[in-house]
């Protein structure tokens, strides 16, 4: 393991911010952690104390990891501006996690989000969403973190990738381990504010480079446009309307990885108002994740492998020194990203597998230690996992192509657990296995499509189109599973319906997306404009308020902020259409 190797971009002077950064977050966090091992509040759940701020950093230091400084800015090199929508698409979602699910999980004191499932279904639903939860994390997420993580530090320093991937898991491990919730929490804190400095000093640095010319960074045709058209090879508008209703609503709305900064808040007000936060600091996410690679593009757009283009940019406009500080930025990304990674699986796998299934009877002490050694687990199996991302040709298609279908049916139980109160344990399990399901099939088409063998329509080839084809066939499977028997009749209308969908999407994708739009629209303004009466584990209309007693100035009002934030991004999309 050499430096200054001749693949390598950067030299030692350039491990020095790294190494110091290293230093400074293991000590806040073993420092903040030392006192948080007692009970199992206290582990995951950081004792419920967080405040609105250190929730609202903490989400997005945990959402942006290497998949975004390698991948989703080689995605950008290679497409352009409608690659920022997966930064800036994000308000339907927000809005539908911050005034619907956040009053249901913080007043129910939810702990985890098969919990949550398990109050307003039943048993079956908590155990099927832990497994699938905890297997995305352990053979998607952990992989595809440390082997961007890897694949960077080997680009830049000529390290060998395989270890450093065991070292960047070594570390992060050290102090999430110790410390739970509380640690991630105020590691995450410090990690934001470092990774999103390093990320636009380099925008700016990149932009100087090139003598300010953002023309050329937009570029033309479809590149420049955040909407691209129907055909866009890539992400046509259609796809990006159902990653914006499916796709982004599991993602905010019913991860345990990003949810559970939220069920550590103080009360319902810091819950809100730490989710508004990381949704105004999305608006300059860009700047950090997408525009260096465009602007690369303008510099060399002849790069041999997309995903090669962070650490070449940085090496194109940071002079040598301050390189160190710019990957120091992508290893708080990585890092943060691990160690919530860890915490939520920890939290999920001793929460609703063991102690629900051999545990009952555990003191706190024991459960925390189990925890503990579930978390190492993983960490373990996704770094040694980390090899398979390598058959996907960008990182972050990688992640789009696992994710995508596999998020849709667990939207549709989430969504018609809160507000259709016709929903049963028996459809919530059918749309589960469902999404177990998607998963082999994402790797075997990959498998096949590597030999040429397609068997998919072309059109549906786009994850997040089949995604929204498999999200209409949830919601058959959880009606047609929710009646009071299901018959042979009810399987042959969902088998229908599917097929229906099926050959909808492969002639006219601009259906299937408006298809799932009007149907989400229905849900929540239909459903949801009927639930006036309280219902155990279900939205009511009372929601869109705080509990009594949480009085808050006009300054810090939740409507006032969540307006200030839409009209923003409506400012954007206006500007960039």
């Amino acid at each position: 393991m050499m430096l200054g190797n001749s693949g390598a971009l950067f030299g030692g002077i350039d491990l020095i911010f790294p190494v110091a950064y290293m230093v400074i977050t293991l000590g806040i966090g073993f420092a903040v952690g030392r006192r948080e091992r007692a009970t199992v509040s206290d582990y995951f759940l950081a004792g419920r104390r967080l405040p609105w701020y250190a929730i609202g950093f903490s989400i997005i230091a945990a959402g942006i990891s290497s998949e975004q400084f390698v991948g989703e800015m080689g995605y950008a090199y290679k497409w352009g501006m409608p690659i920022v929508n997966w930064e800036w698409l994000i308000f339907p979602s927000l809005s539908i996690f911050l005034w619907i699910f956040i009053p249901l999980y913080v007043r129910g004191r939810i702990t985890t989000m098969p919990e949550y499932l398990e109050r307003r279904y039943g048993g079956r639903a908590r155990t099927l969403y832990a497994c699938l939860i905890v297997a995305s994390y352990v053979f998607a997420n952990f992989a595809l973190v440390f082997f961007t993580g890897g694949f960077a530090v080997e680009r830049m320093w000529g390290l060998n990738r395989n270890y450093a991937v065991w070292a960047l898991a070594a570390l992060t491990g050290a102090y999430t381990i110790y410390g739970g919730l509380t640690s991630v929490a105020w590691t995450d804190f410090f990690q934001c504010a470092l990774l999103l400095g390093g990320g636009i000093y380099v925008f700016f640095a990149g932009m100087a480079e090139i003598g300010w010319d953002f023309a050329a960074v937009l570029g033309t045709g479809q590149r420049a446009h955040l909407y691209p058209p129907a055909d866009h090879p890539e992400v046509p508008w259609t796809a990006l309307v159902i990653l914006a209703l499916s796709t982004n609503v599991w993602y905010y709305a019913t991860d345990q990885f990003i949810n559970q900064r939220c069920l550590g808040a103080r009360n319902e007000w810091h819950a809100k108002m730490g989710v508004l936060l990381a949704g105004g600091i999305q608006l300059i996410l860009p700047l950090a994740t997408c525009f260096p690679g465009m602007i690369y593009h303008v510099m060399n757009p002849e790069l041999d492998k997309s995903d090669a283009a962070y650490p070449s940019v940085v090496a194109a406009v940071v002079p040598a020194g301050l390189r160190g500080l710019i990957v120091a930025a992508a290893l708080g990304a990585i890092m943060s990203t691990v160690s919530g990674l860890v915490n939520s699986t920890s939290t999920m796998v001793t929460l609703d597998i063991a102690r629900r299934w051999f545990g009952g009877n555990w003191s706190e002490k024991r459960l925390v230690a189990f925890g503990q050694f579930a978390g190492a687990g993983a960490l373990i199996i996704g770094a040694g996992f980390s090899t398979v991302v390598a058959r996907w040709e960008n990182m972050f298609r990688y992640c789009q192509d696992l994710w995508a279908p596999m998020a849709a049916p667990a939207v549709v139980v989430f969504l018609g657990g809160a507000l259709w109160k016709g929903a049963r344990e028996r459809g919530a399990v059918a749309c589960l296995w469902f999404s177990i399901l998607t998963v082999p099939l994402t790797f075997t088409r990959q498998f096949l499509a590597a030999r040429d063998i397609h068997f998919l329509p072309s059109r549906l080839e786009n994850p997040m189109l089949f995604a929204g084809v498999v999200f209409l066939a949830a919601i058959v499977l959880l009606v047609e599973f929710s009646r009071e028997r299901v018959t042979v009749a009810g399987v042959l209308r969902a088998l229908v319906w599917g097929a229906l969908f099926f050959a909808i999407g492969s002639l006219r994708t601009e259906v299937i997306a408006l298809l799932v739009s009007g149907v989400v629209a229905c849900a929540i303004f239909g459903l949801g404009r009927s639930r006036r009466e309280p219902r155990s584990n279900m939205w009511d209309r009372s929601m869109l308020g705080l509990p009594a007693g949480q009085v808050e100035p006009w300054y810090a009002s939740l409507w006032l902020w969540w307006s200030v934030c839409g009209a923003a991004f409506v400012a954007i999309y206006a500007y960039f259409w």
